[in-house]
């Protein structure tokens, strides 16, 4: 089993890296450490097993936090 880059047809699941069936959901997850989780998914259709690894590290929008509201104001 290989880890690949699967092409995304929903915002749920991947396609099939074989047969390009649509996998709502990964048959086992695991968090690998803070960023990474890692998924191993299982087509029913054409029996096909393989992995994918998502980076969730979350990028700071720069309209939150103190941008906005900054912890001193000036009159």
């Amino acid at each position: 089993m290989a880890t690949t880059a699967s092409k995304r047809r929903s915002r749920f699941g991947v396609c099939c890296a074989h047969c390009d069936n649509e996998l709502i959901a990964p048959e086992w997850s695991e968090y690998r450490n803070e960023r990474q989780v890692h998924h191993v998914w299982h087509c029913w259709k054409c029996d096909c097993s393989f992995e994918t690894i998502v980076d969730t590290k979350v990028t700071e929008d720069p309209t939150t936090g103190d941008n906005i509201f900054p912890s001193r104001l000036v009159a």
